[in-house]
């Protein structure tokens, strides 16, 4: 991994393509997975020389607790293994074997060849930095050169996890490559070279983004997004208040309301056992007790704002029933991302499909929402099936 200026770029990319052509297209796919699972591994130990390297960077760039750290690297690398690699690919590809040769297609009988992009640029928000990896790994995976710009005002963890992996594959590592975070105009050349362009920003920076992307290059952007909690009457009860509070307080603590999968709001449907003033008040000792985070309550009828780390704060409301919440959510469709949703085991099931008709993508459980699994369709897309280009070889 390196960086690369201004006058590099042009030439170094097709010295890149030519690199892809000797090495990636060649290297098994297993391989890949392989090699990067393991390395994983190794991350997922708090002794990793490079991973205690990303946590001081974590703690003294990003302004996240070292707790909350490890905690975002864990969650990143238990995703990340040999096995979930491997996962990812059978339930997008059904083959990963399609990105190595020509393999017969069970149900049509056809020849068929999956390939993916030449050059893929990413370009990446400073929110949060799991994503970053993520994205690399994913086109590591289908054998592309990824060109990566980070935030000039958080650069994350990505360059210390590239450093990683040329201390255990050189050839791997050197197909990745990272541009000044301050040059747009670099930024630009790589986007004009590439075969597929992945952006993460707000919708004003994914706009001037799109602007600089060829009519031709296949554009995929993950833009601002809101989630939320519900608690449905019959889920919330004395016995498992507690551990509902210590749930829902770990998923607002948990990236530090910084990403798309923190909750905003969590809404406490009425008429059941415990009431709005009561969660309220456990969510608050359990934010206090679990995470060390100073809360105060300002109540407000109906809902109550609960604040916490400075300027932060999260407000919870009481609604009378679902179809409620639904109004109040649906002004907000084209945003919405994740709800954490807990209810009865029938009821969760119907309150889940109107979930999905109003757009969100992730129904999860209370205590998951900064823990999405890997083969979760971000944004409600496909992960990487739809970067490939596919021959088929017929007759």
């Amino acid at each position: 991994m390196r960086k690369m200026d201004n006058n590099q770029v042009k030439r170094s990319i097709d010295h890149l393509i030519l690199a892809r052509e000797r090495y990636l297209e060649k290297r098994p796919v297993s391989s890949i997975v392989a090699l990067i699972g393991r390395l994983s591994l190794c991350w997922l130990n708090q002794n990793f020389p490079f991973r205690k390297k990303a946590v001081r960077r974590l703690v003294e760039k990003s302004h996240f607790t070292e707790r909350m750290s490890n905690e975002l690297l864990d969650a990143l690398f238990q995703e990340l293994t040999q096995a979930k690699l491997l996962k990812l690919l059978k339930v997008e590809l059904k083959d990963p074997l399609f990105l190595d040769q020509f393999r017969r297609e069970p149900l049509t009988g056809q020849w068929q060849r999956a390939r993916g992009p030449r050059v893929i640029t990413h370009i990446f928000s400073g929110n949060v930095p799991n994503p970053s990896v993520v994205s690399f790994i994913l086109g590591m995976l289908v054998k592309s050169v990824n060109l990566g710009k980070v935030s000039s005002k958080d650069e994350g963890f990505l360059d210390i996890y590239l450093e990683s992996l040329k201390a255990v594959d050189k050839k791997l590592a050197a197909t990745n490559f990272l541009l000044d975070p301050r040059s747009r105009k670099l930024a630009t050349q790589a986007i004009q070279a590439s075969d597929l362009v992945i952006a993460y920003g707000n919708d004003a920076s994914l706009k001037e983004i799109r602007a600089h992307v060829p009519i031709t290059t296949p554009f995929v952007g993950y833009g601002h997004r809101m989630s939320f909690g519900v608690y449905a009457k019959e889920a919330l009860n004395k016995k498992n208040l507690e551990a509902y509070a210590r749930k829902t307080a770990r998923d607002i603590w948990m990236a530090d309301q910084r990403g798309c999968l923190s909750p905003l709001e969590i809404f406490i449907e009425t008429g059941g056992e415990v009431s709005l003033a009561e969660f309220s008040a456990a969510l608050m000792k359990a934010m206090e007790r679990s995470f060390a985070m100073k809360a105060w309550r300002m109540p407000a009828g109906a809902a109550q704002l609960i604040g916490f780390g400075g300027r932060k704060n999260i407000r919870v409301c009481a609604i009378k029933n679902f179809e409620n919440i639904l109004k109040i959510l649906i002004p907000f469709q084209k945003y919405l991302q994740a709800v954490s949703l807990e209810a009865g085991a029938a009821r969760r099931q119907k309150i889940a499909g109107r979930l999905s008709e109003i757009g969100v993508n992730r129904i999860c459980r209370a205590g998951q929402m900064q823990q999405p699994p890997l083969t979760w369709h971000h944004d409600g897309k496909l992960n990487l099936a739809s970067w490939v280009h596919w021959t088929d070889l017929e007759g």
